[in-house]
């Protein structure tokens, strides 16, 4: 698996605001994670349409998490980034002509389950601890 640039910044974007627990303007998280702005302000689209942060207009807008750092979790952003954790090589369907008599396939399912899982237990709390 090969994370994205959209989701790595989006990992780090997130941690930012929960590092700081208050409503945070798109400029100084870009400043402060070295992240394009343009590319944060899409990123924050998409985290703000999946329900993993709100935003403030105003002087003192920007953007704050939706939720507690503790319910929020890596798997979470992945999915609102559309990162995908899947081995992209096995379609692990009856369309791979090898689909019968495949040896890797169970092991390819169970690497995925284990990395969704994965991403599932790890929160934003953990990611700034």
């Amino acid at each position: 698996m090969r994370l994205s640039t959209k989701t790595y910044y989006g990992l780090r974007a997130m941690t930012n605001l929960a590092r700081k627990e208050e409503v945070s303007p798109i400029a100084d998280i870009s400043f402060e994670e070295d992240i394009p702005f343009a590319f944060l302000e899409k990123i924050f689209q998409q985290l703000k349409r999946a329900g993993l942060v709100k935003s403030k207009i105003g002087s003192m807008g920007g953007y704050e998490l939706a939720r507690s750092p503790k319910e929020i979790t890596a798997g979470q952003i992945f999915e609102a980034l559309g990162e995908e954790v899947s081995s992209s090589f096995c379609p692990g369907n009856s369309s791979c002509p090898k689909y019968g008599s495949c040896g890797t396939k169970d092991f390819l399912s169970k690497l995925e389950s284990s990395i969704g899982q994965t991403l599932e237990s790890i929160t934003l709390e953990r990611l700034i601890v």
